[in-house]
């Protein structure tokens, strides 16, 4: 498929669109005069702030590197999780939202007006017909009995009422019950009432169809279930009996009640995990975790592994929503179940899928990327044979943005698309608007990929038609390079050039990003930020609050006096917007307050608005890593008393605070985050602290850069030494 897909199809398979599904991903562009675009829409360029870049690339904060040294940990513990980078996508199952009625379909009418349900959950006990158990913990494995004529996995229970439907002939049989129906306002000890009290005639379908409410009502779909502690030893036992009852009837399960349970199943131990799979015998999260989860709070990968035993033999008969299904809820769950002949369940649907690509839909195509991506499987068969489908003119118009994103995430995530392109002799089939999409899809979606971005800068530094690239192609390419933190100079210089004459083209967000992309790299041109000026204070009405932000930060950064922008009119969209601004915002106009009043002398924000930014910039907790850990060691072993994480007046922190000789010297420990690609010049934010603290704070700063003190190994003396040649003594 790669290998004969048109460099425009190519470039909008991997238009990654990282936002949330309820925000449009393209801008209409029909206003757009000139502008050409593969399908006459705009890529919606993203918005540089802290929630969708790196952390690297903020202009405040130091960046979190893999390398545990340069790792930074708070001072003190604090609590609080981080949410993933990336979120699985929205999902479903595929079927009629009422599960009830395809839960009954074909097993008969109502049982008993069980839709009625009265009030009460618990009925009098002699309505139970066996004894109740004292645990919700589930049992030993080993402790029960395998029935090979009924299951192919261990999980069998003998069970009081096991006279089970499947040994009836529902034509003959004149007993045997309908199956339970179930509505999305049942609570789960509803649900489990329903479910235990006729568990003769749960179906597979209707056990699916229980699962499936049960996990909806986990995710929150519908009010949340209360804590019974009075009767909680019955709901566990029922909960106990349904769970068994599942898994000893699995072998008969069809495909779609299969993928539906395992895919329910998964949904659940999704959201137990979010709980931290808490066990304190008292609520309902306790009790599907004693059945899910195992101690450590990971899934149950036996349980698991049973449902892809039970599934694997019958993936011919799983249609494309099934196999769909079925993969993302094992993504979801992070497991990838093996079997003894050293192949896994991801193979054997790879293998289906890849045969029957063509069934596949948009959102099945967006969950199974997704899904092997995901778990770091890119079967290579199957992404070819769904990126046949992607790119196909007429399919690729059924992706909504949320599919498109998820499904460009994974092929990125693959790195197929990226080596793809790097085996062209010539980028010469790509034209300005592929190129830009390309490099901004990776960037958005954070994957940098060194040879990719390397062979579209020297084919872009090679072209001798800059002319073809409007305004937002030099804007989004630029842009994405400087979130990859890709640093090439030629690149830089052919668009400042090629943005100074065609300036007058530009609107706001273009403007914004562009400036951005240049202080964040460190790249200060003197011609460009004098160039912009003026257009850029004509779209002062325009801007967005975090484009006006960054033009403000960027000129921070550059030092470029710009009287005609920064003026009262500047100063008073600052004020109108102050209620729009979010922390990246503001911690950019504080910087941006400290050159024009601190720095130039101009007027600066006003008194409400600054201190509003500066109690903002402040209030990051500070944070440590082991390198600064082991320079503030070294400097007290030479004898002075270092002070870290010092607050200066300007509202920055620095690493380490001495005193030499009645001299004050700030330390900062500057971790690969201060600095971008092989050549290691210091980023725009590093540019400015060095800048503005000795100004200000009236202090002399000088840096430790993370690679010359690695040169020093672990001999301190050498350390010592360099701490003594730095400071003077």
């Amino acid at each position: 498929m790669l290998l004969i897909l048109e460099a425009t199809a190519l470039a909008h398979l991997i238009l990654i669109i990282i936002l949330p599904s309820t925000t449009s991903s393209y801008q209409d562009n029909s206003s757009r005069k000139g502008h050409r675009s593969p399908d006459h829409r705009r890529i919606h360029d993203p918005q540089n702030n802290e929630h969708n870049r790196p952390r690297s690339a903020r202009s405040f904060g130091h960046g979190r590197p893999n390398d545990e040294r340069y790792e930074r940990r708070p001072l003190a513990p604090t609590n609080g999780n981080r949410a993933d980078v990336h979120r699985a996508p929205a999902n479903e199952f595929h079927r009629n939202n009422n599960t009830e009625n395809y839960a009954n379909a074909s097993h008969g009418s109502d049982m008993n007006n069980m839709n009625n349900y009265h009030t009460h959950y618990y009925p009098p006990q002699s309505r139970y017909e066996h004894p109740k158990r004292t645990s919700c913990e589930r049992r030993p494995l080993s402790s029960r009995q395998s029935n090979p004529a009924t299951t192919q996995n261990n999980y069998n229970l003998s069970h009081p009422r096991s006279s089970s439907w499947q040994h009836s002939n529902p034509t003959t049989s004149q007993n045997i019950q309908s199956a339970p129906r179930f509505n999305n306002n049942h609570t789960i000890p509803e649900l489990s009432q329903i479910a235990y009290t006729n568990l003769a005639a749960m179906t597979p379908a209707a056990t699916a169809a229980f699962w499936n409410k049960v996990s909806k009502q986990m995710s929150g779909r519908n009010a949340p279930n209360p804590r019974l502690p009075s009767h909680h030893e019955e709901l566990c036992d029922h909960l106990n009996q349904i769970f068994e009852h599942t898994t000893r009837t699995l072998s008969l399960f069809g495909s779609i009640d299969l993928s539906q349970t395992i895919y329910s199943m998964a949904k659940i131990v999704n959201v137990l995990r979010k709980h931290g799979g808490r066990r304190r015998g008292d609520d309902i999260i306790d009790m599907l975790s004693s059945l899910l989860l195992n101690h450590d709070k990971t899934p149950n990968k036996e349980l698991f592994r049973s449902f892809a035993i039970a599934s694997r033999d019958k993936l011919h008969h799983f249609d494309a929503r099934c196999l769909s299904n079925i993969t993302y809820a094992y993504a979801l769950i992070k497991y990838v179940p093996e079997f003894d002949d050293e192949s896994d369940l991801f193979d054997h649907v790879a293998t289906q899928a890849s045969q029957r690509s063509a069934e596949f839909n948009a959102q099945d195509i967006s969950n199974m990327m997704w899904a092997y991506a995901t778990v770091g499987k890119p079967n290579a068969l199957l992404f070819e044979a769904m990126g046949d489908q992607v790119v196909a003119r007429e399919h690729l118009g059924e992706f909504d943005p949320q599919a498109i994103s998820n499904t460009a995430w994974a092929y990125a995530k693959a790195g197929r698309v990226a080596n793809h392109i790097v085996s062209f002799g010539n980028l010469s089939r790509f034209d300005p608007q592929a190129l830009s999409n390309t490099v901004w899809a990776y960037a958005k979606a954070g994957f940098n990929n060194p040879e990719l971005f390397e062979k579209i800068a020297n084919h872009i530094v090679a072209s001798d038609k800059m002319d073809r690239f409007d305004p937002q192609n030099l804007s989004s390419t630029i842009w994405a390079y400087a979130t990859a933190q890709v640093p090439h100079l030629k690149l830089f210089k052919k668009v400042a050039d090629a943005a100074i004459r065609s300036k007058g083209e530009f609107i706001s967000q273009e403007v914004a990003n562009l400036l951005w992309a240049y202080a964040t790299m460190g790249d200060i041109n003197k011609q460009l930020f004098l160039s912009f000026a003026s257009t850029a204070a004509k779209l002062i009405d325009s801007y967005n609050n975090q484009e006006l932000a960054n033009v403000a930060w960027a000129y921070a950064v550059a030092d470029v006096d710009a009287p005609s922008l920064f003026n009262h009119h500047f100063i008073m969209m600052c004020v109108e917007k102050e209620d729009g601004f979010k922390m990246e915002g503001l911690f950019q106009l504080h910087q941006w307050h400290l050159w024009q009043s601190k720095e130039k002398a101009h007027p600066g924000l006003p008194v409400d608005l600054h201190e509003a930014c500066y109690n903002e910039f402040i209030s990051e907790e500070p944070t440590v890593s082991k390198l600064q850990e082991d320079v503030v060691a070294q400097l007290s072993h030479i004898g002075l008393e270092p002070k870290e994480e010092v607050l200066m007046g300007s509202g920055y922190r620095i690493d380490a605070l001495v005193e030499v000789n009645g001299k004050t010297f700030g330390i900062e420990v500057d971790g690969p985050s201060h600095f971008i690609g092989r050549s290691k010049p210091p980023t725009g934010s590093t540019i400015l602290k060095r800048r503005q603290v000795p100004l200000i704070d009236n202090i002399e700063l000088v840096s430790v850069p993370y690679w010359e003190w690695d040169k020093l190994g672990n001999d301190e003396v050498k350390k010592q030494d360099y701490l003594r040649v730095l400071l003077a003594l």
